[in-house]
This record gives C-alpha cells, structure tokens and sequence, in this order.
C-alpha cells in the first residue's frame, strides 16, 4: 500500500510544481495577501457589527437594549452594511487570486496545523462566498433556496468568525512579518540576495 502511495506521490509532485510556475506571477506575493487580507478583515469586522446590530433589533433579547433612536440609525447601519457586503466581492476573489496557487503545493498536507490551516480556509472562502452572494441576491429580494435567508445569512457569519480565528491564529507571524511596507523591500532584497548566491 505505501509503495503505491508513494509512486502516486512522486508521480504527481512534478505535475503540480510546473503547475505551479505556470500560475507564478509578481503579484502573487505573501505581502500582497495580507494587503487585501486586511481590508477583507476590516470588511468583514463592520459587516458582522451592522449585520449583529440588525439582528438583535429584529430579535430583541432581554439583557441587551440597543438604541433605536435616531430613527435614521437603523438605515444608515444597514446602508452601510449593504454597500460594505458588496464591496467585499471583488475584494475576496482578488484574494482568491493571489492565493490559489497554493492549492497545487506538493504534499498538500505538511503537519496538522497545515491541515488545520486549509481545513479552516476551506471553510473560510466556501462560507465567505455563499454568504456574500446571498447577501447579495438578498438585495434584489431574490431568495432561489428554500431556507430562511435571516437564520442562514446569521448562522454563516459565525461560522465566517470561528474559521477567520483558526486562519489568522495559523498565519499571524506571516501576517506580522508582511504588515508594513517595509516587509516588501525586505523581500525584494532577500530575493536579490538568493539569487545572486
């Protein structure tokens, strides 16, 4: 059984390195990433706060009083929940495109946080993109599913939540060493560096 897991493994380790470099690109860079990774972050923060304000005032639960007044807060937190909703599609299908590469790295599994990291990425972007797309399809009042939109949209973004804590708690040292610009020229050195060597 492990000769044949082993021959699958070697016969497919070259097939997904040249895939690899055919999808390499300069744009495709960890800094990159967590450039758009944060304004993802920073979407997806003022989505779950508009989006808990909006559902405990359709659900009022007895220990929490929210303001109601003014009368404009409402519209003007789901207004912002809305626009921020949408923009985040193309903001997470532009992340989808510096990443994807990774999908083909041979071995695929490494260790168990490596699994632990794509399990909770798997998680991450299929939820993200039901939940954007339903909240966009909520927006022409379009409901083609045959569940409550309100209880599902709600569900997911917890979901969203747990999956963002697991991805951001395994890539927070590549996240703090790409933060700043400076980590792009440190880069850009470090590569001018190997290859000279």
């Amino acid at each position: 059984m492990s000769d044949a897991v082993t021959r699958w493994s070697e016969a497919l380790a070259p097939r997904a390195h040249a895939v690899q470099r055919a999808l390499g690109s300069a744009e495709r860079t960890p800094r990159m990433a967590v450039v758009i990774g944060r304004l993802l972050g920073a979407g997806m923060l003022v989505c779950l706060l508009t989006g808990v304000y909006s559902h405990l005032l359709q659900d009022p639960s007895a220990p929490v009083v929210l303001p109601t007044r003014p009368v404009e807060l409402y519209q003007w937190s789901q207004g912002t929940h809305v626009m921020v909703g949408t923009a985040l599609m193309p903001l997470l299908l532009a992340k989808l495109w510096v990443v994807y590469p990774r999908l083909f790295r041979w071995p695929p599994v490494r260790s168990i946080v490596d699994l632990a990291e794509r399990a909770s990425i798997a998680v991450l972007v299929s939820a993200s993109l039901v939940q954007v797309t339903m909240g966009l399809l909520n927006t022409f009042q379009w409901y083609p599913w045959p569940f409550s939109f309100r209880g599902v949209h709600w569900a997911l973004a917890w979901v969203i939540v747990g999956a963002l804590v697991v991805h951001v708690g395994v890539k927070l040292p590549l996240i703090a060493r790409h933060w700043t610009r400076a980590a792009e020229a440190r880069d850009t050195t470090e590569h001018e560096t190997d290859a000279s060597a």
